[in-house]
């Protein structure tokens, strides 16, 4: 062996060594990157279906006039929309996707909690199929996933916690001469909130 040959090919193979390497971390950011693109592109579109899915759920319930309806196949056909959006919600993974669901189910279940506030008597649950003329009465499974979707989520934060009255009022200066008719009601209904701000500033 020729003098020095000997560390010519242990450079050799660190060099190869390390090209191994970084191609191998080369793959694996490549599969993480095309991992994570599939993912936001999946959950985009899962977006789109869970927002359908609750608009679908509020449009099988309401009247023309704005009421609930009493109909015990719209009412089913409600709770199969709410059970399967409550199914795939929990498959989203980009935070993006699930806050933004979030904000939508929000929406949605503030105008089901006021279309069922339009309830006037338990008798509502009870009706005449108009076409065949028989007496129905809504599934009580139904009903319930209906309405527990009006209910506000146990567990969840909710975003106004965060903030205080205070804080609101002194850096947006509502208490200033464009905003004085909040200003004057807060004063009037609430002094000590009113005197709070003043504290603070």
């Amino acid at each position: 062996m020729p003098p020095g040959g000997n560390d010519v090919s242990i450079a050799s193979l660190i060099i190869s060594l390390v090209s191994l390497a970084v191609a191998g971390i080369s793959l694996f950011v490549t599969w993480r990157k095309n991992l994570k693109d599939r993912q936001y592109a999946n959950d985009k579109e899962l977006l789109e279906h869970l927002k359908q899915s609750l608009k679908l759920a509020y449009e099988s319930l309401v009247m023309e006039n704005g009421h609930p309806v009493n109909d015990r196949l719209r009412w089913l056909t409600a709770a199969r929309h709410i059970a399967r959006y409550r199914k795939l919600s929990d498959a989203l993974g980009t935070p993006l996707f699930k806050n933004i669901c979030e904000e939508q189910e929000e929406y949605w279940r503030n105008r089901m909690y006021v279309l069922l506030s339009k309830i006037e008597s338990s008798g509502f649950y009870e009706a005449i199929n108009t076409e065949q003329m028989i007496h129905e009465i809504i599934e009580p499974r139904s009903a319930a996933i209906v309405h527990s979707f009006s209910v506000w989520k146990e567990g969840r934060v909710d975003p106004l916690d965060d903030m205080s009255f205070e804080d609101i009022v002194s850096k947006h200066q509502l208490f200033s001469p464009s905003h004085r008719h909040f200003e004057d009601f807060i004063k009037a209904k609430y002094p000590k909130l009113a005197e709070k701000v003043k504290g603070d500033n």
